[in-house]
């Protein structure tokens, strides 16, 4: 599979991003991320309405703010060169969670 077309998944719930492979506590371990090709992530995205896919920053947080509707939660194909991003939001949450 081609670097560049590998992805990873998350849940957006209550605004929070959780990463698939990772706990909501602890530290970040990009190793434990699931990842898929595009062809793949195209299957759910195409199939099924709450699966989105980003491959810009940009694209993440128009995803990250679209109303929620009917179904709690969204599930979010990222591109690996949303990884930075991603480890950032991830944080926060980890952060907000602490906090609570």
């Amino acid at each position: 599979m081609a670097s560049s077309d590998r992805y990873f998944p998350a849940t957006i719930l209550g605004g929070r991003l959780h990463v698939h492979g990772l706990p909501d506590w602890g530290s970040w371990n990009p190793t434990r991320l699931e990842w898929a090709d595009e062809e793949f992530v195209d299957m759910f995205v195409g199939a099924d309405p709450i699966h989105r896919k980003a491959r810009t920053r940009e694209e993440l947080e128009a995803i990250m703010k679209e109303p929620r509707g009917v179904s709690p939660t969204r599930e979010v194909w990222m591109h690996e060169s949303l990884i930075d991003t991603t480890r950032r939001l991830w944080e926060q949450m980890v952060a907000d969670l602490t906090r609570s």
